[in-house]
């Protein structure tokens, strides 16, 4: 709820939101001139005698971050060869051969096939199996997209599994879950450089004569049981982009596989599907096959950069045991969890924000970048919610694990070229950020709300609150509740009228009455009374409800809107984060004003909350 408080002396704006499982309450002072809002929403300049740098404090790092990736001349010399060869691409040069042999033999394994991308290995992978029109490729939530769009290439469907909430990689029991008739393949990727668990995925799969394939794209050098990833499946693909564990010059890839017909037929596809004749081209194209070869430039830097593996695995697993030791008590942040059976090669180090800091892992990546770190989201939005999924149909199958760390992950650097020193200021910039940004929040405590705020939300419920004898007690209890202060109560429901428009915009039954439909803020839920004290859960497409919304279908209904005396702001966001559902859509926040009339807000003074979970959002204008 957001309503102008009129009870005190400058410009403030109270700000609640509905979170699962408990609302929570940020106060923003109006600064246009801090449109971002990165300023922490409470005061930290007395704890300690510290500031964040982010407050305007001192940074903990001024000198840059050391660059990745970095090309000595081993890798100058190998490119300039090439050059002056003439002989660039695979067809005319033998430095692809070179490459696919060597990281073969890397492996361990038969084959290797180049290709132009770690994406385009997923694809020729996808395409030498046979995938097509009605089959399944069961994929992972929380990854990044090109591990599922070559599915989508194949006009097959991605099946989207959850994923284990320790090691972020897909979990074989939700895809159990999973596997029908129709299921070809289990895409296994090894994220971040942590090994998915193998053994339990193909204990499903080979019954079933499903194909296991591993997406090692950012795990090369990692080990699973004491075997490589890459070889343990049907076949395993690999990425040498630009900041990958090893890179090809920017671009490339490839897919290893020990099944001589399916390193054939990979062969083909990745050059438009000719069909060679005792070593020679023949210009006879056996079937559908693309452009996906890697060039020599790429095939040099590749050679190069393989012969350095082991010593960046090395720095990579001496600069993450450094972190991992001085994150392990920290009050903010956990550090990446590796299993017992696994060897990690830590192509990114991702940590993830403890809930009970009660902050926001947008305002804390933006806190330690502003300490002079680099610091990022890690795939903020799970795959079920991209719209190339989920506007085709997909994306349907719960994942509640991908869903919720989608709004905790955040990543940190551990290339070769840092070192320790540079880790301490790491260590340095997330204790500090961690410890004031809490001790803020515990500042904070108090037995009762603020007068003002007591008043100022009196006001707005006496509309909303469907018990009107209880809401006094109803509005103090859900007030402590969202400001997080200290109330042992587990009464966090707040129950909102549905009018009839917002129900047929729903598209549910005809409401008889205003009071026919509610909607539990506790989360995106529509419940319709159908007798006293007995309530029906209705299932809401909020997305669809929100492409109505965003393509007019409410213009010629909009003087219906719901509870016109004080005006409602409906956000529903499933699960959304901050950045996306919190009243910043500039393009799609849907506004009620009190003269009747609905618009599409085009500029918001609201910031965005440090907060991210939220499941939605309601605004309140206070009459005058």
């Amino acid at each position: 709820m957001v309503g102008v408080c009129r009870d005190v002396h400058f410009p403030h704006r109270v700000l609640l939101l509905a979170y699962r499982p408990v609302a929570h309450y940020r106060s923003h002072h109006i600064l246009r001139a801090n449109k971002e809002g990165r300023r922490l929403p409470c005061d930290n300049s007395g704890v300690g005698g510290e500031e964040l740098a982010i407050n305007g404090g001192p940074k903990v790092r001024e000198r840059p971050y050391p660059p990745w990736p970095v090309l000595g001349d081993e890798e100058v010399a190998a490119v300039t060869e090439v050059l002056r060869s003439g002989k660039l691409t695979q067809l005319t040069g033998d430095h692809v051969a070179a490459f696919e042999a060597a990281f073969a033999g890397w492996h361990g394994v038969d084959h290797c096939a180049a290709t132009s991308s770690g994406t385009t290995a997923i694809h020729a992978v996808l395409v030498a199996l046979g995938v097509g029109p009605g089959d399944e490729v069961i994929v992972p939530a929380h990854t990044f997209i090109a591990s599922a769009t070559p599915v989508l290439h194949q006009r097959a469907r991605p099946v989207f599994a959850d994923v284990d909430a320790r090691t972020f990689c897909i979990s074989p029991h939700s895809v159990a879950e999973r596997i029908t008739e129709r299921t070809k393949a289990i895409i296994a990727v090894h994220l971040n450089g942590h090994p998915a668990d193998l053994d339990a995925l193909l204990a499903l799969a080979k019954p079933q004569g499903i194909a296991v394939i591993e997406d090692a794209a950012q795990a090369h050098g990692a080990l699973y049981k004491d075997g490589k990833v890459g070889t343990i499946g049907r076949a395993g693909c690999f990425s040498f982009w630009e900041d990958k564990i090893i890179t090809s010059g920017g671009e490339g890839g490839c897919v290893i596989t020990n099944d001589d017909e399916l390193a054939e037929r990979m062969r083909r596809i990745r050059h438009h599907g000719e069909q060679p004749i005792e070593g020679e081209r023949s210009y006879y194209h056996a079937e559908l096959g693309y452009n996906y070869r890697m060039s020599s430039l790429q095939a040099a830097t590749g050679l190069a950069q393989l012969g350095r593996l082991e010593e960046y695995l090395e720095a990579r697993r001496r600069n993450a045991a450094f972190l991992t030791e001085h994150l392990a008590e920290s009050v903010s942040v956990d550090p990446p969890f590796v299993a017992d059976e696994c060897v990690h090669s830590y192509y990114k180090y991702i940590c993830r924000l403890k809930p009970e800091t009660g902050i926001g892992v947008d305002w804390f990546v933006n806190a330690v970048a502003a300490e002079g770190i680099p610091v990022s989201r890690r795939y903020p939005t799970p795959l079920t919610r991209q719209p190339v999924f989920r506007d085709a149909g997909y994306g349907k199958q719960p994942c509640p694990i991908a869903e919720k760390l989608s709004g905790e992950l955040f990543t940190l650097l551990v290339h070769p070229t840092v070192t320790l020193d540079d880790m301490g200021d790491v260590a340095t910039a997330i204790s500090k950020v961690g410890r004031l940004a809490r001790a803020s929040a515990e500042a904070r405590s108090r037995d009762d709300a603020p007068e003002a705020v007591q008043r100022v939300l009196e006001r707005l419920s006496r509309a909303v609150f469907i018990n009107k004898e209880d809401v006094q007690n109803r509005l103090v209890e859900f007030c402590l509740t969202a400001l997080g202060w200290r109330l042992d109560s587990t009464n966090t429901q707040v129950w909102l009228p549905v009018s009839q428009h917002m129900a047929s915009l729903w598209d549910l039954p005809s409401a008889q009455t205003k009071r026919d439909y509610v909607l539990s803020a506790r989360g995106v839920q529509v419940f319709h009374i159908e007798a006293k004290h007995k309530w029906r859960r209705f299932a809401v497409d909020l997305d669809t409800f929100l492409d109505r919304i965003n393509r007019g279908d409410w213009d010629d209904t909009r003087r219906e809107g719901p509870n016109r005396e004080l005006g409602v702001l409906l956000w529903a966001a499933q699960e959304a984060d901050a950045r996306r559902a919190a009243l910043i859509d500039e393009k799609r926040l849907l506004v009620f004003e009190q003269n009747g009339e609905w618009r599409l807000a085009r500029e918001v003074d609201l910031f965005v909350d440090p907060t991210d979970r939220v499941c939605a959002a309601f605004m309140l204008l206070a009459p005058p």
